[in-house]
């Protein structure tokens, strides 16, 4: 593969999730907090050079255990500061491998809600200026790297259609200018989409984009229902290789799935921890629009460059291919569409003189999916607009 840095795009990380071991103990000793000892793996207890930020504790197999161990890296954060901290160091080190475009999820539930007496309160004040400092982070970030980063809300499902709809009217009280995605996300088995039918409609009167967290734990009816309430992205969605019909609707609707192999292998049974039996290959070959994501970076130990070196080294991506996931991953970003051809620009401006002939000779012997090669054939015409002037 050709050793020029491909352009990475981010379109599915909660930013609690990005907590590494290193920052989880930082945040514990500034704020005084026990650090429990059955957390993390001790050094020598696991490999250092795949989780070289520490690597937590706990039984992979257990969706459960994963939730709590979340909750437990979130208890950590205690002030706007902190934010800044996590946000930070989550955007430069992988701005560093390549990231030129993320999103990150926020919830206001982890970071303003406080429940007492059965009734919850949001914290305004606590909320704008946690994300005060998480635009700080950004600015700073920005000083080094050509990153651009948006937000999306997050509903977690597992605490009640009340809440999630609570938490979007928060939102819709206390707006913010990278504010523009919802997200339904948490345990898939908590409730039906038809639940949330309030979230939904205030989501859409909002403007805000939707993509929800769907197909991975359950069936690939997840995604058709997440399709009908007016999900434009999928979070995860692996489930979906189990429906031909449904493949056919993401591929006719352009509609894009947010994969995170690490994740997966982790938490879809169905897989059984073997990263071979991901169906990626198979839904990419068929013409569906994928991205390359972390999801918890710092809880699963994985970063944008190991979800982008999976997928070449495990599913034999190319390198031409890997350009094309981070121009779905573009194209589907719940930015503004100026903000999104400057990025497709500058990802276009990273096409070598082999990548454009690999392209071309990839659309004249037409072994592609037609989806597949039709995008080829959008990105030919844009480069050669592009070289003229």
């Amino acid at each position: 593969m050709n050793n020029q840095i491909i352009p990475k795009v981010i379109l599915h990380e909660h930013i609690e999730g990005s907590i590494t071991p290193i920052m989880a103990q930082k945040l514990a000793d500034k704020n005084q907090i026990p650090f429990p000892s059955s957390l993390c793996y001790k050094k020598g207890e696991y490999d250092e050079q795949e989780y070289q930020n520490g690597r937590y504790r706990y039984d992979e197999t257990n969706f459960i255990e994963f939730i709590q161990t979340y909750d437990a890296v979130s208890h950590f954060l205690k002030t706007p500061e902190d934010y800044y901290l996590i946000t930070f160091d989550f955007l430069s080190r992988n701005a560093k491998q390549g990231l030129i475009y993320c999103e990150l999820f926020i919830s206001p539930y982890h970071i303003c809600a406080t429940e007492f007496d059965g009734k919850m309160t949001w914290d305004k004040k606590r909320f704008q200026q946690t994300l005060t400092q998480m635009d700080k982070a950004i600015i700073d970030v920005q000083k080094n790297h050509n990153i651009t980063v948006r937000y999306h809300v997050i509903g977690v499902r597992h605490l009640g259609a009340k809440i999630v709809h609570e938490t979007l009217k928060f939102i819709e009280n206390n707006p913010h200018h990278f504010i523009t995605g919802f997200n339904i996300a948490g345990n898939e088995r908590a409730g039906h989409f038809d639940d949330f039918q309030d979230s939904h409609q205030l989501a859409s009167k909002l403007g805000l984009q939707k993509s929800y967290h769907a197909g991975e734990i359950e069936p690939a009816e997840s995604i058709i229902q997440a399709l009908k309430h007016g999900a434009t992205r999928i979070g995860h969605g692996i489930k979906a290789i189990d429906d031909q019909n449904l493949i056919n609707e993401l591929i006719k609707n352009n509609i894009t799935l947010e994969v995170a192999l690490t994740s997966n292998r982790i938490l879809v049974n169905e897989l059984q921890g073997d990263i071979y039996q991901h169906p990626i290959r198979r839904l990419y070959d068929q013409g569906v629009r994928i991205t390359l994501n972390t999801d918890d970076a710092g809880i699963f130990g994985t970063d944008i460059e190991k979800e982008y070196s999976i997928a070449q080294s495990i599913f034999a991506f190319s390198r031409l291919e890997l350009l094309d996931i981070t121009l779905c991953g573009i194209q589907a970003a719940f930015a503004e569409e100026s903000v999104k051809s400057c990025l497709i620009e500058h990802v276009f401006s990273c096409f070598t003189s082999d990548d454009k002939q690999v392209m071309k000779k990839c659309i004249n012997d037409k072994k592609y999916n037609p989806a597949i090669i039709e995008r080829f054939l959008k990105y030919q015409k844009q480069l050669l607009a592009m070289s003229v002037n």
